[in-house]
């Protein structure tokens, strides 16, 4: 159980809540309860699901920024797949991983 709490705990803790509340209100405070326990994890899930997607496209630009080679001679950056500049035809170093 979360918190610590043992089944007497948890008793107490009914027992308490049914001679504040009433049993009439119990079910609908419970439900209130779930609604609102369901919607943090949903808000929670979703921030999570969105972090990881910025978290892949920073990963992907960060990737596409290592496959490019500046060409010494003319400073035009080209992709590492090049051999030679495609600007002015120098020969690019060879990039490895």
């Amino acid at each position: 159980m979360p918190f610590n709490i043992g089944v007497p705990e948890m008793i107490l803790i009914l027992v308490i809540a049914l001679i504040v509340f009433g049993p009439g209100k119990l079910p609908e405070i419970g439900g209130a309860i779930g609604k609102g326990i369901r919607e943090f994890r949903k808000a929670s899930l979703d921030l999570t699901r969105q972090f990881n997607v910025e978290l892949a496209r920073e990963a992907e630009a960060a990737k596409a920024r290592q496959e490019r080679v500046v060409c010494a001679k003319c400073n035009v950056e080209n992709p590492s797949a090049n051999k030679f500049c495609s600007n002015c035809g120098t020969e690019l170093p060879v990039l490895t991983a």
